[in-house]
């Protein structure tokens, strides 16, 4: 890996070049491009890019932090090769071992085959269960091909990797801290079985591979024959980057900013596909509006989205539309996301995981393309997303403790037409429309315009105790946010300091000995938090010159950290 620190420019030059070399050498020809619109801060404008679709999104999924895509599409189209051919580049590891650590799905792939195996000798010598993890498990980079002719059971085993990071075997527990997974599907046929949508919900995106195109055709026929001459790994598959270089991207990715209006549309999603003015659609299993659930609904329009869509979005779509927000942003060197970047993404994000009604998917121009459904599903959610800003701006208002007279008669006048309105913005504004609240939230505003990190501590301090007072937790959030705002800083050191920088917070700090040390010793990313400091650590790798991104936040002990880090010659604080 680069030995330099802070080479972001540079590893966003790689993943380019990644994606240059996969059309270049033909390794992967597709027609179909992905058009971004988003604004460019330079040139205050709204700037459009186009990019190759499908290779662009699983580039995103390897940008992503333990990720994992669903490539949906026929036989033949490409997608496993392309998932080995990115393994290559994008970790340095041969294509022989990236083979390696393929599951091949089918009906008889038992627990021994997936996960894992008991070493036969020791058991049967000294009666110990010592546990050989398959190369699925302990590789970083995996592989599932045609995951839907996985059965039920075996689908359950890959849930607890993708759900909470471990895999168990007898009585044997393995840790996935760092990973990046690609599954595909193919047509249903004789020999898959349906995937659970608790199982679906954990991919975070997914992507349809269409068959090629003539014109795609034309050059994939003049080109080499891969089953006769090979790939050339030093030229046609090089080695672009390393693990560590990925988990150095990862940290950039996990900064891009986004702001309110994001926050609030991305919101707005999940909300749009989840209200019903009748029942929770979370709950229910036989009453949804594919069975009669919107007959006489004052909310049964064409406008509406209620009345299209059988099941509900998750907290995780919400937590996954920002994550690839955010890994598009930094390929396309964006500083901030806006809400065009984030309406880029949510159509391969919510697609796989939403049951939309038949009679609706099934009508021209859509024929059951569910992406194409979800595209014009979520330009309407945009537009009234657009038409309910000025509710957005009177909420904020209330929040911060500074609300007009007539600020709440305005935001009921959407209430008849508007689910968010009426569900969510008027019942939050309700419940801090008080006496008690708006002293504190201008409290909030003041200290963190004055930069007053102790009164902002102090407030938070308060609040923890007062367990009933109005939208707690959204003022603590707020008041860790400002402190955060105020105190952050990021910096960067080779891992053979490790030592040093653990030595030497743990003599001002010594409750900290134990989790730096724990947090220094491998390749993850990890959060250390007292009551008045936050520290996160991201360790790529445990080479010597692997690096190791710290960041800190929070009060007057984040302040003191600081000042002892900033003092450290071999560390290096990045702006």
């Amino acid at each position: 890996m680069s030995t330099k620190l802070g080479e972001e420019d540079l590893l966003r030059k790689k993943v380019w070049k990644i994606i240059n070399l996969t059309q270049a050498n033909q390794l992967f020809v597709h027609y179909k491009d992905l058009s971004i619109k988003y604004f460019a801060e330079k040139s205050k404008k709204v700037t459009t890019s186009i990019l190759p679709e499908i290779l662009t999104l699983c580039v995103l999924n390897a940008l992503v932090p333990n990720s994992a895509i669903l490539l949906v599409g026929g036989h033949g189209g490409g997608k496993t090769t392309l998932s080995k051919l990115l393994g290559r580049m994008f970790t340095a590891t041969s294509l022989n071992d990236i083979e390696s650590s393929i599951i091949r799905g089918h009906p008889q792939l038992t627990e021994e085959k997936l996960i894992g195996t008991l070493k036969l000798g020791k058991l049967m010598k000294e009666g110990e269960e010592e546990v050989v993890w398959r190369h699925f498990v302990t590789n970083f980079w995996k592989i599932i091909d045609e995951v839907n002719r996985l059965t039920p059971y075996a689908q359950d085993i890959l849930l607890s990797l993708l759900a909470e990071g471990t895999v168990k075997y007898y009585d044997s527990i393995i840790s996935i801290n760092k990973y990046c997974l690609f599954a595909t599907i193919n047509p249903h046929d004789i020999g898959t079985f349906e995937l659970s949508q608790p199982f679906l919900d954990r991919f975070g995106i997914s992507v349809p591979i269409t068959m090629p195109a003539s014109h795609d055709l034309q050059l994939i026929l003049s080109g080499k024959d891969e089953k006769y001459s090979g790939l050339d790994e030093l030229v046609q598959v090089p080695e672009i980057l390393f693990i560590d270089d990925l988990m150095e991207i990862w940290y950039y990715v996990n900064r891009i900013q986004f702001s309110s209006e994001v926050n609030n549309f991305i919101h707005a999603i999940i909300r749009e596909f989840t209200l019903c003015s009748r029942i929770d659609k979370g709950n229910t299993e036989d009453i949804k509006p594919s069975t009669g659930l919107c007959t006489g609904c004052h909310f049964n329009t064409a406008q509406n989205i209620c009345n299209k869509i059988d099941s509900i979005l998750s907290v995780r779509v919400a937590k996954d539309l920002l994550r690839y927000s955010k890994a598009l942003a930094w390929l396309l060197g964006i500083n901030n996301i806006d809400v065009n970047i984030v309406n880029t993404i949510a159509p391969y994000v919510i697609s796989h995981r939403t049951k939309y009604v038949k009679r609706d998917l099934d009508k021209s121009p859509y024929f059951g393309n569910k992406y194409e459904f979800s595209k014009n599903i979520l330009k309407t959610i945009q537009k009234r997303f657009k038409n309910r800003e000025i509710c957005y701006h009177i909420t904020e208002r209330f929040r911060e403790g500074n609300p007009k007279d007539n600020d709440l008669t305005e935001l009921k006048k959407f209430e008849k037409n508007d689910l968010i309105v009426k569900y969510d913005l008027i019942p939050f504004v309700n419940s801090i429309n008080n006496k008690e609240y708006p002293p504190i939230a201008q409290e909030i505003q003041e200290a963190s315009k004055k930069g007053d990190i102790n009164k902002l501590a102090e407030i938070r301090n308060t609040l923890m105790e007062e367990i009933n007072f109005p939208n707690r937790g959204d003022l603590i959030e707020w008041t860790n946010r400002e402190l955060y705002k105020q105190t952050v800083t990021d910096y960067v050191f080779k891992y053979q300091f490790n030592k040093e920088v653990w030595a030497d917070i743990a003599a001002e700090f010594s409750k900290l000995d134990q989790p730096l040390k724990e947090a220094f010793s491998q390749r993850q990313t990890k959060q250390i938090r007292t009551e008045d400091m936050l520290i996160e650590i991201n360790v790529t790798g445990t080479k010597e010159d692997s690096l190791v991104n710290i960041q800190i936040s929070g009060g007057s002990e984040a302040l003191k950290l600081r000042d002892i880090l900033n003092n450290l010659s071999y560390i290096q604080k990045e702006e």
